[in-house]
This record gives C-alpha cells, structure tokens and sequence, in this order.
C-alpha cells in the first residue's frame, strides 16, 4: 500500500496514526453489520423480519438475536460461541458508536488524539477517550472476526435447512 502523494491525507498530524485504523474499523463494522443481518435472516426466516428486529441495534434486538441463536439448530461450542460474538457485537458496537460520532480534537499536553462525547440525555455525562492505534485495530479485528462467524453460521444454517429439504 503506497500513499498517494496527489492526495495527502486531510487531517492534522496528530491523527495520522489513526486514518489506517479507523478506515479499517468503518469497513469491517459494515461488513460485520451485514453478516449479521445474513445471520439473523437465517435464524428468522425472511430479510424482512431480520431488518425490523435489528432496526435500532438497541438491547431489545440483542435480547431478539440471542433468543433466536437459543432456539436454533445449534449446540455445543458453536452455539457458546455465537452468543458471545453477539453479545461482543453489541459492545463493541458502542465503543465504535464513540469513536465514529464524536468529536475528535487533540490533547495539547501530549499530542495525543482524544474524543469527546456529548451527552443526549440530560442527566448523563460528557465521555472523554484517548484512543490508540491498537486499540482501534483491535476493535477492527473483533469486527472481523464476529462478522466471519456471523456469516459462516448462517451458511452452516442454509446448508442444514437445505439437507433437510432434500
């Protein structure tokens, strides 16, 4: 991967560290997003069911989705780790939620880049993070991982539903 020196990079250099990281971070989210709406839609029934209980994303759709992982075909391990990948899909989902909304201005003391989080309910609080480049690639990597899953166990549920029809 080489730069592209007809387009430099837009943001202040104490950012720099993160463009790779959070590019990253935007694609695999997105692709974990929809493997999870495959997943869903396996586990359902229809795509159009499975857009309506991940409408919001909220804890009334984890609470949906780890019903339905419960209720299906799967057992042992792969159920287990299933429900985890869920359950990991949804914090993480909130830590993403900081890091892509907002706002992002640098610590003149250190340099380094942090994140400021304004409250939308009146009685919460303002949320400060100082995120590092691992850390951002880590949640990426998790992204990835869950998204892998989610995917392949709605193929494990095709193949099965497909075998039982033949």
């Amino acid at each position: 991967m080489t730069d592209d020196p007809d387009q430099p990079d837009l943001v202040d250099v104490f950012y720099r560290s993160l463009v790779r990281p959070l590019g990253n971070l935007v694609i695999t989210f997105a692709q974990a997003e929809a493997a999870l709406l495959e997943l869903v839609t396996e586990l359902d029934g229809t795509e159009e069911n499975a857009r309506r209980i991940l409408k919001n994303l909220d804890d009334a759709a984890l609470e949906r989705v780890i019903e339905l992982i419960k209720t299906s075909d799967l057992t042992g391990f792969d159920l287990a780790e299933l429900l985890e990948a869920a359950v990991s899909f949804w914090k993480d989902r909130e830590r993403r939620n900081r890091y892509i909304h907002d706002e992002w201005f640098p610590d003149l003391t250190t340099g380094a880049a942090m994140t400021r989080g304004l409250p939308r309910k009146r009685a919460a609080t303002t949320m400060f993070d100082a995120p590092s480049p691992e850390e951002v690639w880590a949640l990426a990597k998790r992204f990835r991982e869950n998204g892998s899953l989610f995917s392949i166990t709605a193929h494990k549920l095709r193949t099965i539903r497909s075998d039982n029809l033949a």
